[in-house]
């Protein structure tokens, strides 16, 4: 059994399609299904349920996707840690955030990688959870910090929590109530709210939070932007709901106001994901430390 093979597997697991699986192992169809009947001949079984619309994974499939994916991992990291040894770290590391982060943990963040390996390359990509989850799968990014999936179909990627962060309401500075007096937003409203589209992983939590809670709300505007909701915010009568993490810019309340929400708090989890075939490597898992210790300093700014 080659390494090679198990990473054709893989492929076509995680794709759902021998055609898929050649695209993005940069292989022809005819050797990667060639590779895959060899492999299926070597386990005397079925690995996938072939059909015109693809490949379903058989129970066989999917026992040997979890062992194949480990061993991949394995081997990864074997060879990252290998490489490291005796010699400056180098590289380049490609993660992805969300906005909720480059606005205030990367900061602090990209300094410190840059000014201790200065050799080392850092690619940051801003974007929202559901595209920054597939490019993770499809190994475009080494890592990425989104919010937690509110179920448990991201089954490609490998998830570690790593923390829960406070919903706050954040209004103009000249609005009604005092910067940082705990709102309850059902005994207020009704309130006009720009918030993310579908693709932001936050979304359902709000809306249907404000179903469960029966909250009053006359308006709702869709902006996919946080620097545009901030800026609308602050020079209109329209709020937003947005995490803690976000706001600590903003804590003094000379721009924008912010009120933490009570009575049935509103929470989002953070995790970070990787793929679940490779490990990261030593100047990736550098970089996620650093946030992930910069996450932790911050997080709970609005309880100090």
């Amino acid at each position: 059994m080659k390494l090679q093979q198990l990473r054709y597997f893989v492929a076509v697991y995680e794709v759902g399609s021998i055609t898929g699986g050649a695209v993005r192992t940069h292989a022809t169809q005819s050797g990667l299904s060639m590779q895959i009947k060899d492999l299926e001949y070597q386990l005397k079984g079925s690995l996938f349920e072939r059909s015109a619309n693809g490949v379903t994974p058989t129970e066989m499939g999917k026992r040997f996707y979890r062992h194949a994916t480990q061993i991949l991992r394995n081997v990864n990291e074997a060879t990252q840690e290998m490489r490291a040894i005796g010699e400056h770290l180098t590289g380049t590391v490609r993660a992805g955030l969300i906005p909720t982060f480059t606005r205030s943990i990367l900061p602090a963040t990209l300094t410190t990688m840059s000014s201790n390996y200065p050799l080392v390359k850092t690619k940051i990509l801003e974007a929202y959870s559901d595209q920054l989850t597939q490019d993770v799968a499809q190994g475009s990014l080494d890592f990425a910090i989104v919010p937690a999936p509110t179920s448990g179909e991201e089954l490609r990627t490998k998830n570690e929590y790593l923390g829960t962060d406070q919903e706050f309401l954040v209004s103009a500075a000249d609005g009604e109530t005092e910067n940082m007096q705990p709102v309850n937003l059902t005994e207020g409203g009704p309130y006009k709210l720009v918030l993310p589209g579908s693709v932001n992983a936050r979304r359902d939590r709000i809306d249907a939070y404000i179903q469960t809670h029966n909250i009053e709300v006359s308006q709702i505007l869709e902006l996919d932007s946080m620097l545009g909701t901030l800026e609308l915010v602050a020079a209109s009568n329209w709020k937003t709901i947005l995490p803690g993490l976000v706001c600590l810019n903003d804590r003094r309340g000379d721009v924008r106001k912010l009120n933490p929400i009570v009575g049935s708090p509103l929470h989002v989890d953070y995790v970070m994901i990787e793929p679940k075939s490779s490990s990261l490597s030593h100047e990736s898992k550098i970089f996620a430390d650093l946030l992930r210790e910069e996450l932790h300093d911050k997080i709970n700014w609005h309880k100090a």
